[in-house]
């Protein structure tokens, strides 16, 4: 791939131009190098798109009305462009807008050595968080987004299904709690740093047994049906099972069982703008999370970084100008 060359862009009203510090990519950049968000998969992008919705930047220039944002300041954002007004903006549920558009699929995201964001969806940095941590920010609100939907409590059993990026880094929003993480063998370079990020224990999920006691949470990170079916057959009475993960597949799960039990499924997608009030301290309070990272790459080694991820040879890679 080759890299185009833009005019930079500058801000209308409520808008900040920034400069990318560092972008993440995830599977979802992927899959649209790979042609797979055709008609009917959600996204509705205007080709040729500017991909990318993980960053760091700092802030270049501001369009009229804003005015608590100084050049040089350190910013990080949800990717979510919504009205705010329809009902779902109104209930603090903005994930879910009718008008909702994402950057990077439906319109120009951040691989860009300058891109424009909306002002009401960056928060600014603490100087405890550095740059590289703060790249993964996004996918850590996923996490944090999913705990705090669980109502997981102090004391009950929690469990995570996938140590993939999104397992870690709900890992890390449980700073505090006692947790499992499930992982197949060949996930086992994600269950060390599982286990250096401070998880109770890991386990191979082929190794589950029935005698093994049940949990009260589990997050379904992995994104497979078989990972959502497990969670829910692996719930003590009451449990819930947040189901994070996109499976392309349908699950089997046990509705009576869950009757029974009193159990619930609860889904959860990315997060709502007032979430990311949070992002910049809970990602202090996990400095730990920054070995994610596994390279840092120019945009010009684009086509490594997919060679890396497609082997599953990274962790986490992010791009820079």
């Amino acid at each position: 791939m080759e890299l185009l060359r833009r005019t930079t862009p500058a801000p209308g009203p409520g808008e900040v131009l920034l400069e990318l510090c560092y972008a993440g990519i995830c599977h979802t950049d992927v899959n649209m190098i790979s042609g797979a968000y055709g008609p009917g998969s959600g996204y509705a992008p205007n080709y040729p798109v500017v991909l990318g919705h993980e960053f760091t930047a700092r802030v270049v220039d501001v369009g009229s009305g804003v005015d608590d944002l100084s050049q040089g300041t350190r910013v990080v954002s949800g990717c979510h462009l919504t009205c705010g007004l329809c009902r779902w903006c109104a209930e603090g549920r903005s994930m879910l807008c009718v008008e909702r558009r994402v950057i990077g699929l439906d319109a120009d995201g951040c691989w860009a050595e300058r891109f424009i964001a909306p002002r009401r969806n960056l928060v600014a940095l603490p100087n405890s968080v550095s740059d590289t941590l703060a790249a993964l920010a996004e996918p850590f609100a996923v996490g944090a987004h999913a705990v705090d939907l669980s109502g997981v409590t102090m004391g009950e059993r929690v469990a995570i299904i996938g140590p993939g990026t999104v397992g870690l880094l709900t890992l890390g929003a449980l700073a505090g709690h006692d947790v499992s993480v499930i992982g197949r063998r060949a996930d086992a370079p994600q269950l060390d740093h599982a286990r250096d990020f401070g998880a109770k224990e890991v386990i191979i999920s082929g190794d589950l047994s029935d005698d093994m006691e049940p949990f009260d949470v589990i997050f379904e990170t992995a994104g497979n049906a078989a990972a959502a079916s497990l969670g829910a057959a692996r719930l003590a009475p009451g449990g819930r099972l947040v189901c994070v993960g996109l499976p392309a597949q349908s699950a089997h799960i046990d509705t009576a069982q869950l009757a029974w039990q009193e159990q619930a499924i609860i889904g959860s997608r990315a997060y709502d703008i007032s979430t990311w009030q949070t992002i910049p301290q809970r990602l202090a309070n996990a400095p730990q999370l920054e070995a994610i990272v596994s390279h840092k790459l120019h945009f010009e080694e684009l086509n490594r970084a997919l060679q890396l991820i497609e082997t599953r040879e990274a962790t986490k890679v992010l791009l820079h100008p």
